[in-house]
Formats: structure tokens, sequence, C-alpha cells
């Protein structure tokens, strides 16, 4: 099988060599790395040029900044193999993949979908407990659909796995989203894909420990990233014989933990406004809000966790709101 491998390049001086050095180990002679370097203010650019010169499978385009969806998209009208893989320039293949894959009995399948390991927690994430093997339709998952969409992610990011062009087809990343536009389009290509070879093997890592890491960085705009794929999430699952609710349930209510974990948890210039209004919605959620409750009552830092729980429990959100920021300013 030949596979075209898309790194989106923005700012990756100190990382690009590693990420490229990672996917050339034992890669075959047909690979097409291609590096879309997106307006980069630093040596990127210059770095994507010198590697492209050192070997042939490497091929740098030069763009002006769009973002990551526009970087990929633009890789994908370059990609020229059976199957692409997306790999962010601070994040790095395992060893192993290349030799698995040579002998993969892969037939008709769309997406082949393996492991990964997150830098932050040290722990491999794999798919586990699926056996090596094909998955008819999303049905065949079951009870493990869930781990896969909203646990692990592993069926929402673009990594890690392998989509087959073919099926790709028109399919491009909305370049109008900021935040869960791979979610969307791993959503959108699931909605043409029969069948999913799944390896229990890991063979990505991603580097989550940047300062760009959503888990380190206030933003607020999770409520509304997860209002767009909603949609397309029902369709799916509807697609596919599947009861929406539970799976609609859980995608809204950890939305809303995600985006009061980054309220309560992360510096940045949300202004008290912004603030206020995001805990509003949040705690309109009376499903959100339960959980919420619940993790405080059980929170070991009692004392800590005090104007959490009042907040909460009296669903105040601009006594968060001024909590929240005049705890950023002054702690």
């Amino acid at each position: 099988m030949k596979i075209s491998i898309i790194i989106p390049c923005y700012k990756a001086a100190t990382t690009l060599r590693r990420a490229v050095e990672s996917t050339l180990k034992g890669a075959p002679a047909d690979l097409q790395l291609l590096l879309v370097e997106d307006g980069s203010p630093d040596d990127t650019g210059a770095i994507c040029d010198t590697l492209a010169a050192q070997d042939a499978r490497i091929t740098a385009l030069h763009r002006p900044n769009g973002g990551a969806s526009a970087a990929r998209n633009t890789g994908l009208e370059a990609a020229r193999g059976d199957w692409v893989l997306f790999l962010d320039a601070d994040d790095e293949l395992l060893p192993g993949l290349w030799q698995v894959l040579e002998t993969l009995p892969v037939t008709d399948e769309e997406m082949i979908l393996f492991g990964l390991q997150r830098a932050s927690t040290g722990e491999a994430v794999t798919v586990a407990p699926l056996e090596d093997g094909r998955y008819e339709r999303l049905s065949s998952l079951q009870d493990r659909l869930s781990a896969l969409l909203f646990d692990t992610g592993l069926l929402a990011a673009p990594y890690p796995k392998l989509f087959r062009r073919a099926a790709i087809g028109g399919l491009r990343f909305d370049e109008t989203l900021k935040i869960n536009e791979d979610v969307l389009f791993n959503i959108l290509f699931l909605q043409k894909t029969t069948a999913i070879y799944c390896l229990r093997g890991v063979y990505y890592k991603q580097n989550d420990v940047g300062s760009g890491s959503l888990s380190r960085s206030l933003r607020g705009d999770l409520l509304d990233a997860e209002a767009v794929t909603r949609p397309a999430l029902e369709r799916l699952l509807r697609q596919n014989g599947l009861d929406p609710a539970p799976y609609l349930h859980t995608s809204r209510v950890r939305a809303c933990l995600n985006q009061y974990g980054l309220l309560t948890g992360c510096r940045g210039g949300l202004s008290l406004g912004e603030r206020r209004t995001l805990f509003a919605r949040i705690l309109a959620d009376e499903d959100a809000r339960a959980v919420l409750a619940d993790r405080l009552r059980r929170d070991p830092n009692r004392l800590l966790a005090i104007p959490y729980r009042i907040g909460v429990a009296c669903r105040w959100p601009g006594f968060l709101a001024a909590y929240t920021l005049a705890k950023q300013r002054f702690l």
C-alpha cells in the first residue's frame, strides 16, 4: 500500500526534524511525505526545503497562513497515496507501524485504526479491548464505541489512523472552524465508511505538553464547537442503526465539563462577561450541573472546592466568573 503522510508545519522549527525522522525509519521507498508550511514566521519553511532536498520521498509545500485545516487540505490536494496519514509537526510515529502494514490483510476497509501514547500521561491509550481485525460498521463496536469517541478520542482525532484516499474523495477540513474541525472531518468520513481495520499496537506519540495543548489553554469556544459537530454525530449514529441519545448526552456533558475545567483551571484573557456567559450556559445544562455537583462533593481539597460548590449549587454564574478571574489575577 502506498501511503501519503501530511504534516502541517507552523512554528515547528524545534520539532519538525524529529517528526520527519520518526516517519522515515523503516518507511517504504514509495512513501510520500508532504510538509505543508503554513506561512510560518520562523525557520520552519527553510527546514522543510532542506529536508525535502535530502530525501526524494519528501515534498515541501508552502502556503499563506490559514491554520491547520487549510494546511491539511493543501496536503490532501497533493496526496497521491492509496492511504493518507495525518501527523502533527510536534508528534511522532512510533516504531513498528511500517512492518505491521506490510502484512496487514486489509481488503475494502476505509480506515486503519491503531493506538497512541500521550506524553502528558506517559501512558499508552490503545484500541483495546478490540482485537486485531475487521469491524463492520460502527454498530459492531457496541459498548466500546463511546470510549473510542469520547474517552480515548481515537475515532474523533485525525490521528492515529490511516484513511483510504478514495473514500476521502472531496471531503475536506472546515477551514472556518478553530476547534473540532478534525472531529467533524472524522465524523463525516465515518459516514462514508463501511468497515474499519483495528490494530492493538501503539504507533503514534502525541506530545501534548506544550502551551498550545487544549488542556493548558484557556479558550471559550468548546460549547459552540460541540454544537457544530453534534448534528453530524447524530446522523452518523442513526445511519449505523444506533440510538443517538446516550452518545449526544455524553458529547454535550463532556463539552460542558471540559469548558468548566478550562475556566477554573487555566489562565487567559477571557473577560468577566465572557466567563459569566460560559458559566451560565454550563449551569443551564441540568445533567452537566449534576455531574459537577457530584465531583465537587467528592473533591479531596474540600476548602478549595467551597467557592465552586457554592457557585454550582446556587447557579451563580456571575459569582463563578468573578471568583475565577480574581483568582487568576491575584493568586
